[in-house]
């Protein structure tokens, strides 16, 4: 009987260790795709800014040049605007794109929270029962 309640402590005591470790590693990897996410996000928005900045700039050309001007050359910036304008569009859809990831990600990384904290509170859990058994092998060793 002995043995066998050693045992099953033992594989307790390995499960409880698994889990732990599988949590730990699932909330590290999950923090890892959130902050690479993250600054994914950063270099798409970036590019985004610049973006508008060159229509902003190319349009303000535009505008600023006469009438008299060859029309070749208002053509060439107002095909720039447009091939701008499509990038920022095409930026932009990237950009959300990346936020439903992220949001994907943070809802997991949520739930690997969860989860580690639950480990954590069935280990206390599991030590406080042990230590009570302990307590009390104790006591009768002493009767």
């Amino acid at each position: 009987m002995n043995k066998e309640v050693v045992q099953r402590h033992k594989s307790l005591q390995d499960a409880k260790r698994d889990f732990l470790k599988t949590a730990g590693q699932a909330h590290a990897r999950l923090t890892k795709e959130r902050k690479r996410l993250n600054a994914e996000l950063k270099r798409i928005n970036a590019r985004i800014k610049r973006t508008q900045a060159q229509i902003g700039r190319k349009a303000a050309r535009l505008s600023s040049l006469s009438k008299s001007t060859a029309k070749k050359t208002r053509m060439e910036l107002d095909s720039q605007v447009a091939t701008l304008n499509k990038a920022a569009t095409a930026a932009r859809e990237e950009a959300r794109n990346m936020r439903n990831e992220l949001g994907a990600v943070r809802r997991d990384l949520v739930d690997a929270r969860h989860h580690l904290s639950h480990a954590f509170h069935i280990d206390k859990a599991v030590d406080k029962v042990e230590k009570a058994m302990a307590k009390k092998k104790a006591a009768r060793k002493k009767e």
